[in-house]
């Protein structure tokens, strides 16, 4: 039997436009429960796509005279995708990008012209401009400190080598000297959101300036997903490394004691891959056979481990469930798992398969919102 719920987190994978999915389930759990999701949960996790979404869920609505109400309800957020995904996946240029792109591209331009192939091979398959522009539509100047509950986006650097977590929580960032840097003061949930998102091989790094100790005074950010595309177990060991770091402060009849069973962790999947990638194939492909699927596979394995450890030590069923994972599976054909998806075909597609989680799990979003509004 697990002890009393005493936090309650929300993680949310990475995956481009698939993204619509766990929207939509956020959408049926407001309008289950007539709360919105920032005050259901005491931290709320996401990387890449989950990322934007964790943002956006927390973002407070700075026209509104109630200081705790968010700016977007999760079916507003769902609607982005549809409304923005051409968008974000688009090759407009961006002129505030360097124009060095490398002799093989220059060259392969001056022979092919502009619609080289070589483009996706030696470049980002997209420029930044797009997200950049509906990421200002959505976020605007926002702060990240400002968030209405804790958040959590992951990235990684590939000067220092090292993860960065921006936080909402000004108190858990980190000083100088440590692996894994934790930012806060000063940054816009804007420049989360794109550092969180930069998926390599689709788009360039962000560059965020940084008053940290670093060779070139900025950070180069790509995607959460490169360590933690399903950030469930991070967003775990956050909230107990700070509840024994509160428990050391207090006197022994205050501690709080929190264990992994006084945990509520709901984590929603992008969709699973299911595309097989047969021996007879693989074994011939050399580095440009492998690099899309690689990446595919790297983050696809990676969500599902993780899963699969929670899994192990979580409560997953019975009256005193602890754990909920809604994720399903993903058609291969027709290019329908691909993060950069955004036809109007392959929104309607996610959108279905979200719908479709509901109505198949409809009796344990059905309890999980009891244990939310409890």
């Amino acid at each position: 039997m697990v002890s009393k719920i005493k936090k309650k987190i929300l993680s949310i994978d990475g995956g481009g436009i698939r993204g619509i999915i766990p929207a939509i389930i956020l959408d049926y759990i407001e309008k289950k429960t007539e709360q919105r999701i920032s005050s259901m949960f005491d931290l709320i996790a996401g990387t890449s796509t989950g990322g934007i979404l964790a943002l956006g869920l927390t973002k407070r609505n700075s026209d509104s005279k109630i200081n705790s109400e968010p700016e977007y309800t999760a079916a507003e957020l769902r609607n982005f995708y549809s409304k923005y995904g051409q968008k974000i996946f688009s090759d407009e240029p961006d002129h505030t990008e360097s124009n060095d792109t490398g002799i093989y591209q220059k060259y392969g331009q001056l022979l092919l012209g502009d619609h080289n192939p070589l483009d996706t091979l030696l470049g980002p398959k997209f420029s930044s401009k797009g997200r950049h522009d509906v990421l200002q539509i959505i976020l605007g100047d926002a702060l990240l400190e400002d968030a209405l509950k804790e958040t959590l986006v992951t990235s990684y650097d590939t000067e220092l080598r090292a993860p960065v977590f921006f936080t909402s929580n000004p108190y858990k960032e980190q000083a100088e000297g440590v692996d894994a840097r934790k930012i806060c003061a000063g940054i816009k949930m804007i420049e989360a959101a794109m550092a969180t998102s930069a998926a390599p091989t689709f788009f360039p790094p962000y560059k965020l300036t940084t008053a940290h100790r670093t060779d070139e005074g900025h950070y180069t950010l790509v995607d959460g997903g490169v360590l933690a595309n399903n950030p469930s177990l991070i967003a775990i060991m956050e909230v107990l490394a700070a509840s024994i770091k509160l428990d050391k402060e207090k006197a022994p009849e205050n501690k709080e004691n929190l264990q992994h069973d006084n945990i509520l962790l709901v984590s929603l999947g992008t969709g699973s891959f299911t595309r097989k990638y047969k021996y007879n194939n693989v074994r011939k492909w050399g580095q440009l056979q492998w690099v899309n699927p690689i990446i595919d596979i790297v983050l696809d394995s990676q969500s599902e481990s993780v899963a699969y450890q929670i899994q192990s030590v979580m409560q997953t069923e019975g009256d005193h469930q602890n754990y909920y994972r809604f994720q399903f599976p993903l058609s291969g054909e027709d290019g329908r798992d691909q993060m950069d998806n955004a036809s109007f075909d392959n929104i309607e597609y996610l959108e279905n398969l979200g719908k479709k989680i509901v109505e198949q799990r409809k009796y344990s979003l059905d309890k999980l919102c009891e244990m939310l509004t409890s």
